[in-house]
């Protein structure tokens, strides 16, 4: 009996170790496929319970600039302006270099190798691969799934769980980007209020 155990746990490890080696190779050809793009533009929609929208987002480098819905997002890699165009309020911050989540760090969103998360296969469904990832962090809480395709390495699909709250971000297309990405300036909104959180 307890050589069944002890020859149970062993093939458990492996198998453990194997699908461990798998998701961590799947997050390498991640971060290859987007580095590969450079500076890039992605067009996603975002579901979050009853919440439903579509939306589109440029990278380069450190930089970003996000719209969706009445929201617009500038970021110089540093402080980030997160404009209301329906309350025309200017919300000013720094930016979170450590936030994986696409809606509030979308330079960070693929980036998971060596990053401080754990990471296993949670499901394999024809050409696709679901990587769950968990924070090393204990104070970041929550799980991520990466949906990707398998043999290109291309993010599908990001969806974060936090107890009950679950926000599914589907990616529809990336591209290289062509020319400067959108830079916040002030004089665009000179009727907005601006709040510093700085």
């Amino acid at each position: 009996m307890r050589k069944l155990i002890l020859s149970t746990l062993v093939l458990f490890l492996s198998l453990t170790a194997a699908a461990d080696e798998q998701s961590k190779q799947t997050l390498q050809r991640v971060a290859n496929y987007v580095k590969a793009l450079g500076a890039y533009d992605a067009e996603f929609k975002v579901e979050a319970g009853e919440y439903k929208a579509e939306g589109n987002y440029s990278v380069a480098g450190d930089a970003y600039y996000i719209e969706l819905d009445a929201a617009e997002v500038y970021s110089d890699g540093k402080v980030r302006y997160e404009v209301d165009n329906q309350r025309e309020e200017i919300n000013v911050d720094n930016v979170d270099l450590t936030s994986r989540n696409v809606l509030d760090n979308p330079t960070r969103c693929f980036d998971f190798v060596d990053s401080g998360y754990e990471s296993d296969i949670s499901s394999e469904s024809g050409s696709q691969l679901t990587v769950h990832l968990r924070s090393t962090d204990p104070t970041i809480e929550g799980d991520i799934y990466l949906t990707v395709d398998a043999a290109s390495g291309r993010p599908q699909r990001l969806e974060y769980k936090l107890y009950e709250d679950v926000i599914v971000v589907d990616v529809t297309s990336l591209s290289k980007r062509k020319g400067e990405i959108k830079r916040f300036q002030k004089s665009e909104y000179d009727d907005y209020e601006m709040i510093d959180f700085r």
